[in-house]
This record gives C-alpha cells, structure tokens and sequence, in this order.
C-alpha cells in the first residue's frame, strides 16, 4: 500500500510539472478547413502549347533531279499513299539514255582490253628475250586499265538501276497519314544544312509542346502534371505529364508564340527551353492546335471532403498517422487520422477519418506538442509553435 501511494505521489507531481510546463506555452492551433483551402502554392505563369506530332517523316529530294510538279503545300493534311510531287521524266529518261550509252562504252572497253592483253601475251611468246618485257609493261598497263574500266561499269550498272527506279518511281507519294509542316524547296535552311524536301508529322501519336523562358526555370519539370485547354473551350481539356524539359537546346526568338508573358519585355525577350507533354488521352485533340497550358491540380480536384498537408501528418513506431489536435476542451491530444488519396502536386492528403472541417490542429513541434498541452487560436498567446 505504501509504495503504491509512493507511485500515485510521484504522478501527482509528474503531472503537475507538467501543467506548469504547458502553461507557459499555449499551443497555436489552426482550423482544417481553412487549412484545406489553402492547398499547395502553384505558379500563376500560363503557358501556351501546340499539338504536335511525336513521329515525324521526312521526305528526301534527289538534288540531281528537277522536280515536275508539287502537288502539296505547307499545312497540307495529307493521306497515306497521296501524291507530293513528282520529278521531270524527260530530264530523268534523257539521263537513263546518255547513262546505258556509257555502259555500253565501258563494257565495249573491257572487251577491248581483254582481247589487247591476251594478243600481248602471245606476242611475248613469240618474242625474243630481250623484248619479252616490253610486253610485260604493256600487259600490266592494260590489266590496270582493265580493272579501272570494270570498277566505273559496276558504278555505273548502280547509278543505271537507280535512274530506272526513279523512272519508274517518279512520282512520290506520302508514306504516312499527317500535315505537311514544311517544304524546303532549297534543301537546306537558313544556315545551310540539309534539310528535307518534305516534312511531314504523322497523325495519331499526339504530344503538346511548349516553352518557358529563362527567369521561369525551374517552374516547370520532368514529372509536372499539366492542364491544357482549348483555347475556343475553356471546358474543353485535356491532362498530362511534362516528360522532357530541353535546356540543351534554348530558342533565342519569340516568333512561335508558344509562350503567354505575364511579366515584362524582359522575361518575354529572355531565352526560351522547349519542353513536352505526354498525355494521358489525345482524344479530340487536332494536329497544331493552340493550347493554354497552367500547371495542374488534377489530383487535388480529386480529393474530396477534408484535405491537410503532409507537414502536419505524424507517424508512430507501427506507421499510424496521427495529429495533434484540440480536444475541444482546451487541450492538446494525439489524434489518430485515416489518409486517403494523395495530391503530390501540393503534398496534401485527403483525410478519410479522425478529422472535420471544424477541428483544430497544430503544427507538430517536439518541444511543446504534449499531451493535455492548453492551446490558443491566436498567435500572439502561443511560445514557441506560432
């Protein structure tokens, strides 16, 4: 009995060390639901984007040919097997004709050689000692001409079999369904590299592309989700993720009009970094259409009912999430919560149970979050957890 009167003694005062402890800090508390209203913080930039085509064709042009006819134009929405254009077939049979002629003549040439070399070594048979290698010169000049002669006709069987494929080929059509985006009529562009004739983006294989500038790196990352709507139908959009940000390849000019500037001359006249988005449905979406594009809160539309933030969540040694919350009373308990669905965009939760919108929570703090601590709703009564 004693030492059982010993242990209630020593909680007594336990407790009441503890009491005076917690007097002196009040605990700020904060209400859910403005807790929930005030989500994640998610940048006010807008974006513009246009469909583009993740598989591009390009169509090559011989540069020895003269091309007839060009049966397309840039912006064109084109079908598998329609016709592009086709090449002058009286350029390309002249060219087949004068080609066959010098196959004729090597072929011609090698005969000769042939007959010269084996007339050379009966000769030498025949020949004295003495001038047996004047015939020994002779045959070896002409096995080199022999095999010159016979290396130009196997180029020129190739450069025959390519002109009767031309030929026979001459009119080019589209190897895929898409819009031609554009036609270099040069083959080169604007600083002299090659470029395809034809450039066409196949239809189907949908992604969104667009630009951020140079004080807004950062705002936008591999992984971001993102809400694209039409620019017709604000009610019309569609959801996906930012798979590649292109910072290796900045683009110096604005004359796309891929970005909206919320901001000065300066931001609009900074560098800009291409960047995609694969979606999670083209559905209704149309090869170059323009889009506005905000970062999203998909998931966070998802959630329903009461919703908190990850940094007001705690966990015991067996993994159960709990809170400190106002008991109603005053006083501060570890409250045990259910989490449900979770908003990685803004790092909320939704809470399936131990919480409403009418609670009170704090902020988790070692030093002052105890059991049975008193709590204020305003800060200016609180220690150390304001």
């Amino acid at each position: 009995m004693k030492k059982a009167a010993a242990w209630v003694l020593a909680g007594c005062l336990m407790l009441g060390l503890s009491s005076c402890s917690v007097k002196e800090n009040h605990v700020f508390v904060q209400k859910v639901s403005a807790l929930s209203q005030m989500g994640g913080i998610a940048p006010t930039d807008r974006f513009s984007g246009m469909v583009v085509s993740e598989s591009v064709t390009e169509i090559q042009k011989d540069q020895d040919k003269v091309v007839d006819a060009l049966y397309v134009r840039e912006g064109d929405d084109v079908t598998e097997g329609q016709e592009l254009f086709s090449y002058d077939t009286d350029q390309l049979q002249l060219t087949l004709e004068k080609q066959k002629l010098e196959l004729e003549q090597l072929a011609s040439s090698i005969e000769n050689y042939a007959a010269q070399i084996t007339q050379l070594e009966k000769d030498r048979d025949r020949a004295y000692s003495a001038d047996k290698l004047k015939y020994t010169l002779q045959i070896q000049t002409n096995q080199i001409d022999l095999k010159e002669a016979e290396l130009k006709l196997k180029t020129k069987q190739s450069e025959v079999q390519k002109s009767e494929h031309l030929l026979a080929n001459a009119l080019i059509k589209s190897p895929v369904t898409g819009r031609v985006t554009a036609i270099s009529e040069s083959g080169t562009d604007d600083r002299g590299n090659s470029k395809a004739y034809i450039t066409i983006q196949k239809t189907g294989s949908y992604r969104v592309k667009g630009q951020l500038n140079e004080m807004q790196r950062g705002a936008i990352m591999e992984g971001t989700r993102l809400r694209m709507e039409s620019r017709l139908n604000p009610e019309e959009y569609w959801m996906g993720t930012v798979t590649l940000v292109d910072y290796e390849n900045p683009i110096q000019n604005n004359n796309n009009g891929y970005y909206v500037s919320s901001g000065s001359d300066e931001m609009s006249s900074s560098s800009r970094y291409p960047f995609y988005v694969e979606l999670d449905s083209s559905d209704g979406m149309i090869l170059g259409q323009h889009l506005y594009l905000t970062v999203a809160g998909e998931d966070t539309a998802a959630l329903e009912g009461v919703t908190l933030g990850s940094s007001f969540l705690c966990y015991d040694e067996d993994g159960n999430c709990y809170v400190w919350a106002d008991d109603g009373q005053g006083k501060l308990e570890q409250r045990t919560v259910e989490l449900g669905s979770y908003d990685g965009m803004n790092d909320v939760y939704e809470i399936l149970s131990g919480l409403s919108e009418s609670d009170y929570v704090a902020f988790p703090d070692e030093e002052v979050c105890v059991q049975g601590a008193p709590t204020t709703k305003t800060q200016q009564e609180g220690g150390k957890n304001q």
